[in-house]
This record gives C-alpha cells, sequence and structure tokens, in this order.
C-alpha cells in the first residue's frame, strides 16, 4: 500500500488479523501483543462522524448519548450533528468530503419513504460510508418490522449494494441504564454495539500518520516471523546434518551469543567511562591553550584601552575550542557506537556487519555558551590617574620635608632650592612606580579575569557536555539492549525448534510444508502491504 494512498480501516483490520493470526501460529506473545496494541490505536484514532436526519427523528439526541460513552470504545470520535430541515420534501445533506462516515438517523414510528431514500442516495453519491440508525425504540415495540420494511425499500431502490447497516438504538434507554448503573439497560439501548460496529465493522477512511505507524508495525512483525521460520526452514533442509548435530549448533549459537551480550556491555560500559574522561580532557586542554594565548597577549600590551575587542576575541577562542571539543564528542560517540556493535557482532573482520547502528545526535553548546557571561573590566583600570597624582604629591611633600630638615642643620632655610629639587625628583619618582605597578596590577586583574571566565566556561559547556554523553550513553545502550533481545530470542527459538525437530524427527517434513505454507502466506501478506489501493 503506497503512502500517498487512502487506505480504509478495514483493510487495515484484515491485515492486522491475518498477521496476528501467523504470531499465534509462531507462539510469539510479544508480537501478538505488539498487533493488539495496533489494534488499539487503530480504534483510536481521529473519526469525523456526522449524523444526517429530518427534524424529530433523535439525531440530536443520538449525538449526546455518543459523546457520553464513546471514550471507552472511540476515544477519538467526534460525532457532529447535521441540523435537519422542517419539511416533508427533503432533508438536507451537508458537504462530506471530510466525514469518515455518515449515521443516517430515522425514527422506528414509519418506514423509509421518499425523502429518507433521496436523501440516503444523495449520501451514496459523496462517497462517504453510511450506516442506518432506527432511533427511539423505545417508543416503538414494532421497530423490527419497520428495519425489515427499510431493507427492502433499500433494495427496490438499488441502495443496498453493498447493503447499508440499519443499527437500532434508543437514546432514552442509554440515559436511564448511565443514571441508574444498570448495564442492561445500556446494552438494550443498542449504543455500545452501535460504537463496536463503528469501530470493528465499519470501513472508514485511515490517512497520515495513523495508517503509516500500522502499516509499520505489520512490516516489523511480518519481518520478524519470516526470519524465524526462514531459519527453521533452513535447518530441517541442511544437507549432512541430522538433528542431532543440528541441535548442538543451535546450542553453541546461543552460548556464542550469550557471551556477546556480556561483551557488548563492557564494551558499553567501559567505553562511556573513557569517553566521559577524553571529552572533559580535551575541553581543559583546549581551554588551558587559550589562556596560554590571552596571558600572552596581556604580557605583549595593556588590554584596558581595548577590553571590549580583548573580551570578544578570548570569547571567539573559547567559542571554537569548545565547537572543536563537541565535534570530537560526536566523532567518539559514533566510534562507540561502532565499537558496541562490534562486540555485539562478533563478526571476525571486526566490522559491525549484521547490526544497525544508532543514530547518535550531539547538539551544538550554544545555549550553554550563551550562557556565559562577558569578561568584567579589572578595578585596577577604574582609578583613574587621580590616585597617582596624590601619592605624587605624597611623595614629593615628604622629598621636601626630608632634605629640608637636613638642610636646615646647615644653617639653610626649610624651603630652599636643594629641599625644592628632591621633592621633584621624588614625586616623579613615585609617580613612574605607581604607574609601572598599576600595569602590572591591572595585566595580573586580566589574567584573573581570563581565568575566571575559563572557570565559568568549564562550569556551563561541561555540565551540557556530561547531559549529552550521558543521554549518548542511554541512546547506545537502549538500541543495542533491543538488538540483544532480539538475536538471544531467535538463538532461543533455534534451539527450541532443533530440539523439537530432534525429538520428532520423523515429522520433518510435514513441519517443513507447514512452514512453507506460513512463508506462502506471509509473502501475500507482504504483497498486500505492497500493492497500491484507491
Amino acid at each position: 500500500m503506497q503512502s500517498t494512498d487512502p487506505v480504509t480501516s478495514g483493510e487495515l483490520l484484515g491485515l492486522v488479523d491475518q498477521a496476528q493470526r501467523l504470531a499465534n501460529a509462531a507462539r510469539r506473545p510479544d508480537l501478538i501483543d505488539r498487533l493488539a496494541r495496533v489494534r488499539a490505536r487503530l480504534a483510536g484514532r481521529e473519526m469525523n462522524i456526522v449524523i444526517v436526519g429530518a427534524a424529530g427523528q433523535g439525531a440530536t439526541s443520538l449525538v449526546r448519548v455518543l459523546d457520553q460513552i464513546r471514550q471507552d470504545r472511540l476515544p477519538g470520535a467526534h460525532f457532529v450533528d447535521a441540523p435537519g430541515g422542517r419539511g416533508t420534501d427533503q432533508i438536507p445533506v451537508p458537504d462530506l468530503t471530510t466525514a469518515h462516515a455518515v449515521l443516517f438517523a430515522s425514527d422506528a414510528s414509519h418506514e423509509y419513504g421518499a425523502p429518507e431514500l433521496d436523501a440516503l442516495a444523495r449520501i451514496r453519491a459523496q462517497g462517504a460510508p453510511v450506516a442506518g440508525v432506527i432511533t427511539k425504540i423505545d417508543l416503538n415495540a414494532e421497530w423490527p418490522e419497520v428495519q425489515q420494511a427499510n431493507r427492502g425499500r433499500l433494495r427496490k431502490a438499488d441502495l443496498d449494494t453493498p447493503p447499508i447497516p440499519l443499527l437500532p438504538v434508543s437514546s432514552v434507554l442509554s440515559d436511564s441504564g448511565r443514571q441508574r448503573g444498570d448495564e442492561s439497560l445500556t446494552v438494550a439501548s443498542g449504543i455500545p454495539q452501535l460504537l463496536e460496529f463503528l469501530r470493528d465493522r465499519m470501513s472508514t477512511r485511515v490517512d497520515g500518520g495513523p495508517r503509516d505507524a500500522i502499516l509499520g508495525e505489520v512490516r516489523t512483525v511480518i519481518d520478524q516471523l519470516a526470519a524465524r521460520w526462514k531459519g527453521e526452514l533452513d535447518q530441517l533442509g541442511s544437507a549432512g546434518a541430522n538433528p542431532m548435530e543440528r541441535q548442538q549448533r543451535a546450542l553453541a549459537e546461543l552460548e556464542r551469543r550469550q557471551q556477546l551480550s556480556v561483551n557488548w556491555q563492557l564494551a558499553l560500559a567501559d567505553g562511556a567511562t573513557e569517553l566521559m574522561a577524553q571529552v572533559e580532557h580535551d575541553l581543559r586542554d583546549r581551554l588551558r591553550t587559550v589562556v596560554r594565548l590571552a596571558e600572552r597577549d596581556i604580557a605583549k600590551s595593556d588590554p584596558v584601552p581595548r577590553w571590549e575587542q580583548f573580551d570578544i576575541w578570548v570569547r571567539a577562542q573559547v567559542s571554537e575550542s569548545v565547537q572543536a571539543n563537541f565535534q570530537l564528542t560526536r566523532e567518539r560517540s559514533r566510534q562507540l557506537a561502532e565499537r558496541v556493535g562490534t562486540q555485539l557482532s562478533g563478526n571476525p573482520d571486526g566490522r559491525p556487519v549484521g547490526v544497525s547502528l544508532p543514530h547518535v545526535r550531539v547538539n551544538n553548546p550554544d545555549e550553554a555558551l550563551a550562557r556565559v557571561q562577558p569578561m568584567e573590566l579589572p578595578d585596577s583600570a577604574k582609578g583613574g590617574a587621580l590616585p597617582r597624582l596624590i601619592n605624587s604629591l605624597r611623595g614629593s611633600y615628604g622629598g621636601v620635608l626630608m632634605v629640608g630638615v637636613l638642610t636646615s642643620l646647615a644653617g639653610l632655610v626649610l624651603i630652599n632650592p636643594w629641599s625644592i629639587g628632591a621633592g621633584v625628583l621624588l614625586g616623579a619618582f613615585t609617580f613612574w612606580e605607581d604607574r609601572k605597578n598599576g600595569k602590572e596590577r591591572i595585566k595580573a586583574e586580566g589574567k584573573q579575569a581570563v581565568a575566571k571566565l575559563m572557570d565559568e566556561v568549564i562550569f556551563r559547556v561541561g555540565d551540557d557536555s556530561r547531559m549529552q554523553l550521558r543521554r549518548v550513553h542511554r541512546i547506545l545502550r537502549d538500541h543495542f539492549t533491543v538488538l540483544n533481545d532480539q538475536r538471544l530470542r531467535a538463538a532461543s527459538d533455534a534451539v527450541r525448534t532443533a530440539s523439537e525437530a530432534t525429538q520428532l524427527s520423523g515429522q520433518q517434513d510435514s513441519r517443513a510444508t507447514e512452514l512453507r505454507a506460513n512463508l506462502a502466506e506471509l509473502g501475500q501478506l507482504r504483497n498486500r502491504l505492497a500493492a497500491p489501493v484507491g
């Protein structure tokens, strides 16, 4: 069935039922449960059901009671009442292009007349699946006669090919049963039977996602059954091998796959630990390189006048290093998947042939990098030249006072040319010394700002990296666990089959005939899946 073609629920149910019967023949309860979930998904699909009928025929009440109890049987159904006209000449029929099914309501007090037959003909002309609903059976005990008469009128009007189901219901009985908690009244109302008919027997259109998902599940079941039966048939037909030898080979293969089951789990555990350590070491090593480059740049010149450009450059280097680290994470994750797949496959050439590898995805660290704040300007750069000027004046004053006291011993005044010269020299020395120390402090604080930035990068990006690596570990574990379970189950089935063949060696021919018949039916089912419909 091509994915672009419409498929009806009846066709899908036929496929699921046939696959379920084959799964029963194979004694595969896991596949039976899987197909049961497929049936539940089909029952829960979205359905637009339009109820058409003349005014006063109980269509509105029918919509209400169907909405009340649909949850257990048709949770995805939506019932809509198409307004009926007041006259009797013609019953309005809306556009039904979006309807999955149509219920035509007519009460049990009268047989179909010209208006009803005309409305049904117009519904059939639009191609929508239709079922007749005979309402108000609680008020009309003669409803079976009306039902039989309606069938005859449909045949005479050539509207009963394919036959239109005629289902009796009572909204009043359904309400009474629900209010009293009386299941017998609810069953007598016919409403549960109507919902079950819509779910299991009325063939409605199924398209889009639900259709593709159901077809995909059936294909998976077919593939697993085919693999098992082909393997069993090959064992039965293998030349020069008696049943005992086949059983021994099957046991040896089971033991081999059990050992491989241990090997891949050890490879994954050790590989995941090594991967996390390698990624973390690589990130720190790359960031240390950025730190060395930044410190070398700071040592060459004062970074304060160009602090914004310096911050942008450092952050760009950090981003480049982090992106390279995550690329390494992607490559090493894929290598780990291949290594684990190789351990599971057990191929002597060291390649994971016959084992599908999962799609391992590592997201870019953009969000983690966006949370890293820019570097703050060093505190020493915020003071300006005023503090240095004050220190220079203080040094100049100390020089004047010190030399002035010494020269006063020689009879000179405190303020003299010698003390003034000493003050100028000492003030200039203090100014240049403060300037030199300030530059060194700024460089030291700049290096501290770079180191603080790297700590934040390691905190943010490292946490993101560890989270993604844990997700990679879970993806690999879940993927290879499913494959390992399938391989062990196949090996166990082979052992059981070989054991049965040993016990029933005289029945091998009949078993081979049965297997060929099962495989032929699987081929027919696969052809039905591949054949276009519409």
